[in-house]
């Protein structure tokens, strides 16, 4: 299929500037990093994301419009036929005809009007966001319906061109360097092309491409005019693949260009296919040399997607896991996990409740523990407010890390890692961590980096002696006699003793926080 010269018309000067960009001249050339995976592997993880160990950032955009059920929104509300709910519709699909009318009269295009972010503060998102001890912060700059949150001059669906007409991310961006937050800018287009398509397999995969073509043609879908396709991007509105990739490498390095981020994260996607490894390992090499131009040290976070396969060859970057998603109980190198603090969706959703500070603080010790992060997504209102218990969480999290920042901020993790039972933390027939059924029985530790205490924790407040059987006096961990125990935010004297088999706590009557409590064990 072809798109007549009259429908190019108005988006071929950005398209013919991303085409351009696939020229290896534009990789910056002034660094050690070439575009081959066995020279970027050479970069090492900068040592403030191995002390920061909490980062926040917010999936918002248009899909944040409709707010139901799902970021997913704009796919799913063209395919009737997905096999979900009444009839054989999705429940998407439903509520956008009960809702907006036929797609074929309301379609995506349709939300980008109404998403006008007119409450949207980014001091307020940065000074929240400092309250609650994150150490740097970004937001998906674009999902998968390829809408950019950025003043772009690539792609005309952007946030400075419609909608709320201004650089969301740029003015986020420059709230958080004022409150010396690094920043971080996650990245979910990859995956747009052919997405929206009914049939699609949200990798851009079709079975049958006549098929659907005709399905997306009868019902009068925009998804197949022309007129929309740099919204759209897909074949039956004549879209290629290699074109797409020349518009995404583009958007990418406008985004890194213009705003520096200090740690990229991709969703999952084909960054290793024919079509786009090349233009995937010339933008790499273009980052990690322009962090090195920076003065700064940059990462790229290294995803293992939901088909098992990592996003980048294993030994590259920090590895993420979405939620804990097929992540081991020990891992010997740097790792993160993403985990949404909604139960619903990723993005804000009418209903939505929030996952608890406790259960949030418990997945943070435990993942610093095991030598990893967190970086937990929030979900703000289309509008730009967040919902009231999301900020109260927010709050109660900065509260827990004021008191216990010592034991988080710039450890590492202990000979021993945890004692209790992890068997109740792996969920979703063992592929998902979850935190929900922490309690007290529930111990981990870190160390600073010189060594000079332990840290022990109780991922639920004790109450009862606290036994912590790896520092037993036979237990052969500790190199040194234990010279004192405390407890972090409280100046009460802490009672214990060292017996044979375990180190015996008996906590204080009361504690600081109502979540987690950390003993310090100084020798």
């Amino acid at each position: 299929m072809s798109t007549s010269i009259s429908a190019r018309s108005g988006y071929r000067a950005a398209f013919i500037a991303a085409l351009v960009l696939t020229a290896a001249a534009w990789v910056r050339a002034d660094g050690p990093f070439q575009p081959a995976w066995e020279s970027l592997a050479k970069h090492e993880a900068p040592e403030w994301l191995l002390d920061a160990k909490f980062g926040i950032y917010a999936h918002w955009g248009v899909y944040s419009v409709p707010a139901y059920q799902t970021e997913w929104y704009g796919k799913r509300m063209y395919d009737k036929g997905e096999g979900k709910g009444k009839g054989g519709q999705n429940s998407v699909y439903r509520h956008h005809v009960q809702t907006y009318g036929d797609p074929s009269k309301f379609g995506y295009k349709d939300f980008v009007p109404m998403f006008k972010a007119e409450k949207y503060d980014p001091e307020e998102w940065a000074k929240l966001i400092e309250s609650c001890g994150a150490k740097y912060a970004g937001f998906a700059v674009v999902h998968h319906d390829g809408f950019l949150l950025w003043d772009s001059k690539i792609n005309r669906w952007n946030a400075g061109n419609m909608g709320p007409k201004r650089d969301l991310y740029g003015d986020f961006v420059s709230a958080l360097r004022k409150h010396g937050l690094k920043t971080i800018a996650t990245e979910h287009h990859l995956r747009t092309f052919n997405w929206y398509l009914p049939g699609s397999d949200g990798f851009g995969v079709l079975k049958d491409l006549d098929k659907t073509a005709k399905i997306v043609k009868d019902a009068g879908y925009d998804l197949a005019d022309p007129k929309f396709a740099d919204l759209y991007w897909n074949e039956v509105a004549g879209r290629r693949y290699p074109d797409f990739m020349a518009e995404w490498q583009a958007e990418v390095r406008e985004v890194i260009d213009k705003y520096q981020p200090d740690l990229l994260w991709f969703d999952g996607g084909d960054f290793r296919g024919k079509d786009s490894e090349k233009v995937v390992l010339d933008l790499l090499a273009h980052y990690q040399n322009s962090g090195r131009a920076w003065g700064k040290p940059v990462e790229v976070l290294n995803k293992l997607a939901g088909n098992g396969q990592w996003n980048f060859p294993e030994n590259y970057a920090v590895l993420t896991f979405e939620e804990g998603r097929d992540r081991p109980a020990k891992f010997d190198r740097p790792w993160i996990d993403d985990m949404r603090i909604g139960d619903k969706a990723w993005c804000y959703v009418e209903g939505q409740q929030y996952k608890p500070a406790g259960e949030i603080i418990a997945g943070l010790v435990d993942r610093v523990a095991r030598g990893g992060g967190l970086l937990l997504n929030l979900s703000p209102k289309a509008d730009g407010t967040f919902p009231d218990a999301e900020k109260a969480v927010l709050q109660e999290i900065g509260q827990w890390l004021k008191v216990n920042r010592e034991a988080i901020y710039g450890t590492r993790p202990w000979t021993v890692q945890s004692e209790g039972n992890e068997k109740k933390l792996i969920e979703a027939n063992g592929r998902k961590w979850t935190f929900r059924r922490c309690d007290a029985s529930d111990i981990r530790f870190t160390r600073p980096k010189d060594d000079s205490c332990v840290y022990v924790f109780c991922l639920g407040v004790p109450k009862q002696d606290v036994r912590v059987l790896s520092l037993g006096r036979n237990a052969g961990h500790a190199r040194k006699p234990i010279a004192n125990v405390s407890l972090l935010g409280s100046g009460a004297k802490v009672q214990w003793t060292q017996e044979a088999d375990a180190l015996v706590i008996k906590p204080p009557a009361s504690v600081p926080t109502p979540q987690a409590v950390t003993f310090k064990i100084t020798f």
